[in-house]
């Protein structure tokens, strides 16, 4: 729980199947006192599911500042692509096009009163709300990957 409480704190698991690489990460978010989300596979799931489900995390972790572990397993990449979203959220925290611009925009104005009380020197330009909201994201939002 040490790793996931850290700030932008993300795990890799690596273990033979049945080795508790899930419920080791489900006791250590509880621990944390964070929430557990995981994507459910169906043979319909694609690229767009997984973008609608980070959409999700990034408003919890973003916007209501909650925070959240996501739980990815070697057995859900269904396509290549998903490495590639993992890496992005890893490396910088952002997701390119992930929000539509009046979805981002309605994030940012939700976030000006929250930034005014915790930045209150900071002025609320959209460059600024979108770094906090980014920010934030990376700090609540911690990624595990459990892998064989």
């Amino acid at each position: 729980s040490r790793i996931i409480r850290s700030d932008i704190g993300s795990a890799l698991l690596v273990g033979v199947g049945g080795s508790g690489k899930h419920c080791v990460t489900q006791l250590a978010s509880f621990i944390a006192g964070y929430k557990v989300f995981q994507i459910t596979l169906t043979r319909s799931y694609n690229v767009t599911n997984l973008l609608e489900d980070l959409k999700n995390l990034y408003r919890i972790a973003g916007l209501q500042g909650c925070g959240v572990t996501f739980m990815f397993a070697d057995n859900e990449i269904k396509d290549e692509s998903f490495l590639e979203y993992i890496n992005n959220i890893l490396s910088s925290g952002e997701v390119s096009n992930l929000f539509a611009k009046d979805e981002i925009d309605e994030i940012l104005n939700d976030l000006v009163p929250v930034m005014k009380k915790e930045d209150p020197r900071r002025p609320p330009t959209m460059e600024n709300l979108y770094e906090y909201f980014i920010d934030r994201v990376r700090m609540n939002l911690h990624i595990v990957l459990c892998f064989s």
